[in-house]
């Protein structure tokens, strides 16, 4: 395949919907990103001509509840792979027609870098800068890897959206954009999350173990804004995470973050998921740097920061420590992500700590969180990776622990109506060992 003609041009080619059904032929691997990476308008493009999809694979990190749209429901021939497993591709993965892949964060990176592993990337993009960069703005995980991978055949297309900030992190060359459009498009609004006070004292309870001077890591959901709001008295706390949320706009009202620095920002992410609030503050390039994955979920980088605190949900923990964090009961809805990384880039860090937090019981049923043994097929993070686990009823902490003393610590951070139960099967399960 010859280079396309507009990279020896000065600017990129007018993009269109007509021009991105050329590309985007039966055959054709095409990676488009997740979260803010996710551009509507093409989402638009593709809805208004579903044929477009046509025998057409389209590949991206796309979160469960953030990335609702199912590329494989345009046309018949449309495939995809996905490394989450949501609500939303459930019906895409019932006709065969969306392959799940369970990688940890730091395997998909390489994957997605594969040279020549895309045809086509469709990416959302600020607008350039004097230098002739776009940055990958709100969303720069695994869009460095796609683009380190692309051969001189990748195409690279654009929606150059005015509405995202220019952030300190990646981006690309205008010269290496073959085709782009530029549209102000407002980004899908995040559903709003119900008040929950067990996930509050949840929070405090995990703020108990976070020193001043830590480095934090959160997962995605809810638990984050509220362990930040609950972290807004300490003080030099530092970020280090694949994700940040509208709750660290209050954590830096308060004062809680360490000092902006050009040279060592206090918070590092892959991804900003949040309001206009938020998506002013990560403008900030003292305060802000994003980079990708290979960087950010890298056991090298995270064992190099002192006092790491990874801070992740799960669905249930067994008694013996075990955690399962992508299935609810037995149905896949989620994927391992960047967790297990961060669980063990923060017990290599020197003073780090791996916490699982979660509200004791769930669900209109009230089911506990904690379970006798995961009777499932999975388990997302062994037994041996986990420090403290966080309820609203107390911390167990695990670590240098014995399984009959882990059962205990487990047990006691139940919801009390539970810890009868949970002892009895102890009792049976211990026999069994």
């Amino acid at each position: 395949m010859k280079t396309p003609p507009s990279r020896a041009a000065s600017r990129p080619l007018e993009l269109t919907p007509q021009r991105l059904a050329e590309h985007l032929k039966p055959g054709c691997r095409v990676y488009w990103p997740g979260c803010a990476g996710q551009s509507p308008l093409f989402q638009q493009w593709l809805t208004e001509s579903p044929a477009t999809a046509d025998g057409v694979e389209f590949c991206g990190v796309w979160i469960p509840g953030v990335n609702r749209f199912d590329p494989t429901a345009l046309h018949p021939a449309a495939r995809a792979t996905t490394f989450f497993l949501s609500r939303d591709l459930r019906a895409g993965w019932e006709r065969g027609a969306v392959d799940y892949l369970p990688l940890h964060y730091s395997e998909i990176v390489r994957q997605l870098g594969t040279p020549g592993r895309f045809d086509v990337l469709m990416l959302q993009v600020a607008p350039p800068d004097a230098n002739g960069q776009c940055s990958l703005a709100l969303a720069a995980d695994f869009t460095p890897a796609a683009l380190a991978g692309c051969t001189a055949e990748t195409v690279v297309l654009a929606h150059v959206n005015p509405l995202l900030p220019r952030t300190n992190g990646p981006a690309v060359p205008v010269a290496r954009i073959d085709a782009w459009i530029e549209a102000a498009v407002a980004l899908p609004p995040l559903p709003p999350e119900p008040e929950d006070g067990a996930l509050d004292a949840v929070a405090r309870n995990v703020a108990g173990l976070v020193r001043d001077g830590d480095t934090l890591q959160f997962g995605l959901g809810r638990l984050q804004a509220c362990v930040l709001d609950a972290l807004s008295g300490h003080r030099g706390l530092r970020l280090h995470a694949g994700m940040v949320s509208d709750g660290l706009v209050q954590l830096h009202a308060a004062g809680a973050l360490a000092p902006r620095s050009a040279a060592r920002p206090p918070v590092c992410t892959g991804v900003a998921l949040g309001g206009s609030a938020l998506q002013a503050l990560v403008a900030d390039g003292e305060l802000v740097r994003f980079a990708g994955v290979e960087y950010t979920h890298a056991q090298s980088t995270l064992a190099a920061i002192p006092g790491l605190v990874a801070v992740n949900s799960a669905l249930e923990v067994d008694l013996f420590g075990q955690v399962n964090c992508e299935t609810l009961g037995g149905r896949q809805i989620s994927g391992v992500g960047g967790l297990v990384d961060f669980v063990r880039g923060a017990r290599a860090s020197a003073g780090g700590r791996a916490v699982i937090a979660a509200t004791s019981m769930a669900g209109r049923e009230r089911r506990s969180r904690i379970v006798p043994e995961l009777n499932h097929r999975l388990t997302g993070i062994a037994r041996t990776d986990i420090d403290h686990v966080v309820t609203e009823h107390g911390v167990a902490t695990l670590r240098g622990l014995g399984v009959d003393a882990r059962a205990r610590a487990l047990i006691a951070v139940a919801a009390p109506e539970h810890r009868a139960s949970l002892e009895a099967s102890w009792h049976t399960l211990r026999r069994s060992i």
